[in-house]
């Protein structure tokens, strides 16, 4: 699962604390601030991020409702979730602002004093226990370290799952008394390592 948090820079900090929370609970998350680098397009980078996105997370206030590119963010989610029904739309009222008609239709939250965005967070990712958290982590961990389509690698790994650095080393050797092959990894930023026979 991957969410796009679609927001008007008025409510930045609440995206970005959103965005953390999801990304705690294992969650791929499309934030412009992480997505879009200096030089990129802004334009296409919102593009991809709508277009890989399973889940759509609009912020929504007086802001944003006055806002053309979030506007445009929902018309072209929307346009998507008519060809495809699994996708998800989950707004999230940040003050009294009328949702548009669209889009009040799919269940949200409403972010008062009394919801947390980490219990927003919990709920948009369906986790409902401390083992279904683990199980999101590891695998969120696996897929960002791990390549699982190196079929010769015994080793695959594309960045340390210790530190996150790409500075790995590979290394084989050979025990002579038993003629078995003995593989190796160390990560040359943190010295985390790893080896297989």
């Amino acid at each position: 699962m991957t969410t796009f948090i679609s927001h008007n820079k008025e409510e930045k900090n609440q995206a970005r604390s959103l965005a953390v929370a999801l990304a705690e609970q294992g969650e791929s998350v499309w934030f412009d601030e992480w997505n879009v680098r200096p030089g990129e397009s802004l334009t296409g980078g919102i593009e991809q991020g709508l277009d890989q996105s399973d889940t759509f997370v609009i912020l929504w206030s007086e802001s944003a409702a006055q806002s053309n590119w979030v506007g445009t963010e929902i018309r072209a989610y929307l346009r998507r979730r008519v060809d495809d029904s699994s996708l998800r739309i989950v707004p999230i009222m940040v003050d009294e602002t009328k949702l548009p008609t669209l889009v009040a239709d799919y269940r949200g939250f409403s972010l008062n004093d009394s919801t947390t965005v980490l219990e927003i967070a919990s709920q948009i990712c369906g986790i409902t226990s401390e083992a279904e958290l683990v199980r999101r982590l590891n695998k969120r961990l696996h897929d960002l370290t791990y390549d699982s389509e190196a079929s010769n690698d015994p080793l695959p790994y594309i960045r340390c799952p210790e530190c996150g650095h790409k500075k790995l080393e590979r290394k084989m050797t050979t025990a002579p008394q038993r003629d078995d092959n003995f593989y190796f990894i160390d990560c040359k930023s943190c010295g985390w390592s790893e080896w297989t026979q």
